[in-house]
């Protein structure tokens, strides 16, 4: 290790809470497997055994953000939503996803304004997770919805991450980009619909790595649709995501053709799905 780095320790969450009260500039780090150079000051939180925990209840399962991806796996496709399951085989090899947390796969994903959104950013957002942290107090000082995270509030710790269990009749995952590393040009798709007798109650569609894509009002422009969905239907909703694709490349400044073509592809794929 460079003499310039210090690794700090913490067997607990409240030990934790101490060194980020105390320490300034200290960064808090997973399992490591994103980072190329350590700051100058870290703590892993990948072995404090109260962020570990995975609770499955019948509406949501919470996990500790030092949760491998690997104990996400072992949980069971039975048991974690689909898209969330698929999402965590996908990544890398069973070496590294016994490394890499459910924490710093998402707290990578906004390590910086322009950071790579990560493997797991779309199907969480899809599915509607939401995230808890704590003070430097030992208080529970926020839950907030995944949508709105942006970074880790200062003096604050991520604690726990709450994914819906709901049912979903069609929950598609696919990422984009290299299948086994990570680049500029990652990026994962998740698709999910519910489904009433022959007509659609609710949708979701995520995208994210070099950008992101969530539009509500692109989701409710298919409620209450007939199934099966007509050309006109599918053609005209597929138009709609590609007017909210390029939307988000613009606030981005990224451009790549080809991912537009694929993500139209997958979104046109799932909307054949529904039957």
């Amino acid at each position: 290790m460079e003499s310039n780095k210090t690794v700090f320790l913490a067997k607990n969450i409240s030990e934790l809470l101490y060194q980020v009260k105390n320490v300034s500039g200290l960064k808090i780090v997973g399992g490591c497997s994103s980072i190329k150079t350590l700051p100058e000051k870290t703590l892993s939180v990948r072995d404090i055994a109260e962020l570990k925990t995975i609770v499955v209840k019948e509406r949501f399962i919470d996990f500790g953000p030092a949760v491998t991806l690997n104990e996400i796996i072992n949980v069971g496709e039975e048991r974690v939503p689909q898209a969330l399951y698929e999402a965590a085989k996908s990544v890398a090899n069973y070496f590294m996803r016994n490394v890499a947390t459910i924490g710093g796969n998402i707290c990578a994903s906004v390590a910086e304004p322009k950071a790579l959104k990560r493997t797991l950013y779309a199907p969480l957002l899809a599915l509607g997770a939401t995230l808890r942290f704590r003070n430097t107090e030992n208080q529970l000082s926020a839950t907030l919805p995944f949508a709105k995270f942006e970074g880790v509030p200062e003096k604050q710790v991520l604690i726990g991450v709450r994914v819906p269990n709901d049912d979903w009749d069609v929950s598609i995952f696919r990422r984009v980009g290299p299948q086994n590393s990570l680049s500029e040009n990652s990026a994962s798709f998740c698709f999910l619909a519910r489904t009433q007798g022959n007509v659609l109650s609710s949708v979701r569609l995520a995208f994210a790595g070099p950008i992101v894509l969530q539009d509500s009002e692109l989701e409710t422009k298919l409620l209450g649709a007939r199934l099966p969905l007509n050309e006109k239907t599918i053609q005209d909703w597929t138009d709609a995501a590609a007017l909210a694709f390029d939307k988000a490349c613009a606030e981005r400044e990224w451009s790549r053709p080809l991912y537009k073509e694929e993500f139209l592809g997958l979104t046109r794929c799932s909307l054949n799905q529904l039957t």
